[in-house]
Formats: C-alpha cells, sequence, structure tokens
C-alpha cells in the first residue's frame, strides 16, 4: 500500500526543497494547491502553498534510478569519445584517479545528477492555473492606478478565497472587488450633536478649500443664510479672500477675516447662535514647520470639538497623498475631503491611499458649481468612478449602504 505525504510552504521552491530533502527520488507530487490566507475576508493575508502525493516503491524507485545511470553513461561516452564504459568504472565512488579523463568523468556525473534532479522536480511541479478573468481585472485595476503592490494583493486574495467555478464568473468576480475595495476605506459619520457645529478645512495650496468651504455654506445656508458663518484666515491672498467674499455676498452668509488667534476666537463667539461655523485657512507648506505649527496653535482656540477636514486632490499620486496625510497630522483631522474629481479619470491612486488610513471620508466634489458639485462620500459614489469595473450598484448599495449624516445637511 503506498505511503501518502503532506508538505506546506511559504513558497513553491521552499516546499519542493523540503520533499526532495524529506524523500529524495521516491516522492511522487499529485497534487498543488494553495492554503486560504488568514484576516478580513483574507484579503492580505499571507498564503502558504500545499503538495500532495505518494512515495514510490522500491521497484519504481530503482527503475528511475537505472534510466539515471542509462543516461549518465550515454553522457561519459560522448564526453570521453569511448565506445564503452565498465561498470565497475562507473559505480566506484571511492577510487583513486589522477588522470585529466577521470576527472572530467567525475565532474560531467555530478552536473547530470544536479540536471537530473531539477528536472524531475520541475516535470512533477504542475503550473499554475490562469484564469482570464483575473487577467482582465488585472488590467482594470492598472489603468486605473492602482498600486502594483495592491493589485497583486487583492488578486491572490481573490483567487485564494473563490473556487474555481467563481473565478470563471466575470460579475461575481468584478462585484467581489467592488466589495473588496469598499471594506477597507472608511465613511465618516457625524455623531457630535453640538452647537453651534464648527468645521475648519485645512490642506495643501490648490486643493480647492476655499470653493469647498462655499458649497457646504450654500448646502447648509439654501433658505436662510443666518444659520450658517463663515470665517477665513487667509489674510494672505488677496484672490481667495475677495473670492470667498463674493460667495458669502451672493448667498446671504456673513464672511469674517481674521489673521490673529484672539480674533478668531472673537468671531467665534459672536456666531455662537448659528447652527454652523465654517473656517477657511491659508494653503500650508508642510515642510514650513514653524507657520505649520503656527496655524495648528491659531485653529486650537476654535475648542475640542471643532471638525478639521483635510482636504486632498484627486489628481495627486498615491506616494504623495500618503506623505500629506501624514504631515497634517498635527492637526489631528477627522476626516478627508476629495476635491478636483472632475480632473481625473482614475481613482486607484486615491483609494490605495484612504485604504492605507482608517480615517474616514466625509465628502467628493467634481466641479467648480456652487452648490451642486459636492456630496456626501459613499461607497456607491466613490466606487462608480472607477472605469471598466462592472459591478450591479443596486446590489452593492444594499451591501454597502450610505452613511446616515442627514444632520449634517440641516
Amino acid at each position: 500500500m503506498p505511503r501518502y505525504f503532506s508538505e506546506r510552504g511559504n513558497s513553491h521552491i521552499e516546499v519542493i526543497e523540503k520533499i526532495h530533502k524529506k524523500y529524495g527520488d521516491r516522492a511522487k507530487i499529485q497534487i498543488q494547491r494553495t492554503v486560504p490566507a488568514t484576516g478580513i475576508m483574507g484579503l492580505f493575508g499571507k498564503v502558504q502553498y500545499e503538495y500532495r502525493g505518494y512515495l514510490r516503491t522500491g521497484e519504481e524507485t530503482r527503475e528511475i534510478q537505472k534510466s539515471k545511470d542509462n543516461e549518465a553513461r550515454a553522457a561519459i561516452l560522448a564526453v570521453t569519445g569511448k565506445d564503452s564504459i565498465r561498470s565497475d568504472e562507473f559505480v566506484s565512488k571511492n577510487k583513486e584517479t589522477t588522470s585529466l579523463e577521470d576527472e572530467k568523468i567525475g565532474e560531467v556525473l555530478q552536473e547530470l545528477k544536479h540536471l537530473k534532479d531539477c528536472l524531475m522536480l520541475s516535470a512533477s511541479t504542475p503550473p499554475p492555473q490562469t484564469f482570464p478573468i483575473l487577467s482582465e481585472l488585472s488590467d482594470i485595476l492598472d489603468k486605473n492606478d492602482f498600486e502594483e503592490d495592491y493589485i497583486s494583493k487583492l488578486l491572490e486574495s481573490i483567487k485564494n478565497t473563490c473556487n474555481i467555478a467563481d473565478l470563471d464568473n466575470r460579475g461575481y468576480i468584478h462585484q467581489l472587488t467592488a466589495s473588496y475595495i469598499a471594506k477597507n476605506v472608511h465613511f465618516f459619520r457625524n455623531d457630535v450633536d453640538v452647537k453651534p457645529r464648527v468645521v475648519a478645512l485645512v490642506g495643501p495650496t490648490g486643493v480647492g478649500k476655499t470653493t469647498t468651504i462655499a458649497k457646504l455654506a450654500a448646502v447648509h445656508g439654501l433658505g436662510d443664510g443666518s444659520d450658517v458663518r463663515i470665517i477665513t484666515v487667509d489674510n494672505f491672498r488677496i484672490g481667495a479672500r475677495a473670492q470667498i467674499e463674493t460667495y458669502g455676498k451672493i448667498m446671504g452668509i456673513p464672511v469674517q477675516i481674521v489673521d490673529n488667534s484672539d480674533e478668531l476666537r472673537k468671531q467665534i463667539v459672536l456666531a455662537s447662535d448659528s447652527n454652523l461655523i465654517l473656517i477657511d485657512t491659508i494653503g500650508k507648506n508642510p515642510r514650513d514647520k514653524e507657520k505649520f505649527r503656527e496655524m495648528r496653535k491659531l485653529l486650537s482656540v476654535c475648542g475640542e470639538n471643532t471638525e478639521i477636514h483635510l482636504v486632498l486632490s484627486a489628481t495627486t499620486k498615491a506616494s504623495d497623498l500618503r506623505i500629506i496625510m501624514e504631515q497634517f497630522r498635527l492637526f489631528n483631522y477627522w476626516s478627508i475631503i476629495i476635491t478636483k474629481l472632475d480632473e481625473t479619470n482614475h481613482i486607484g491612486n486615491i483609494l490605495c491611499a484612504l485604504i492605507s488610513t482608517t480615517v474616514p471620508i466625509s465628502y467628493l466634489t467634481d466641479g467648480q458649481n456652487v452648490p451642486v458639485d459636492i456630496a456626501i462620500a459613499s461607497p456607491i459614489r466613490l466606487l462608480s468612478k472607477l472605469k471598466g469595473l462592472e459591478f450591479d450598484k443596486t446590489v452593492f448599495a444594499e451591501q454597502h449602504p450610505a452613511p446616515d449624516l442627514t444632520a449634517i445637511w440641516r
């Protein structure tokens, strides 16, 4: 009765070497499979490889060795030019030889043995299965500017958690991919019930903070602008100051300009009868540590319940987004606002950056029109921006409902 074996390792080579070391030529590999990863839905877990098979009988092993010997003899004859070779000359390993010919024979035997072992192991290892849908998915994610490392991990996770039938089901794989991505992005939920609600926007220069402030003011101030106040500490850019003042006049919302913490504290007290105070800040270069700390100190007078939102542009590459997110962590921002979605066709960069953090996103903007080009961030709104990923949006919305932020829009 044949003996069976099962070995696992972190790579194909590791398992093969383990089998060869334990069982030598007797091992006959029959099955190779990957062991599903652990973790949330198996995503990004460490995959192991498992090989199963049986040990050949003595007769089978002798036949293999005989075949090896015949091939070795043939190779030796070809190298030395002899017509035949004695078996004692071939078999004896301890016979001392001094001739160049015998040294050459020994080298050839050694090389042939190594080559034969490699060929046998290679022949015993089944080639990995390929699935056209996964290749298509990889291409879709790449064209959406997802990072190579993320694509590799996501595909490996899908391959290890799906059976063969699922991996041939295009609709199922696309739906599953959208779900995997959404589960790793966090969405803002406002649980603080205070009045007035104080919201400050921070971020690097040029990401659209002032326009976003105007959009939020318009949404909240529709019908009765007296419930909203705008305070700007951007007293350096004349154009930005004029822009926000113009928006305020059009919407009937008061706009105050301040340039120090005392004035800011005073304006917040004067606006305490309103529902919402929006604070616009000047864009900061995080490398200017002194100015950075000054802005943080200035905003500290707004109170501990002040919502600080980091504004990021969708046109920024993923690696730079992570750097900005880390540099602005000094402000203890509550959420992230994504702007300029209308200026890019690919959002894989944004998604890769968001997946690497637990900070939620609160708003999405996709144009200059006030107030229409802004929306509460939700899984369906965000993933609908992906090109080529086809999934049932109704089913997806049921599985990943939008956050209930009705209070934010009142």
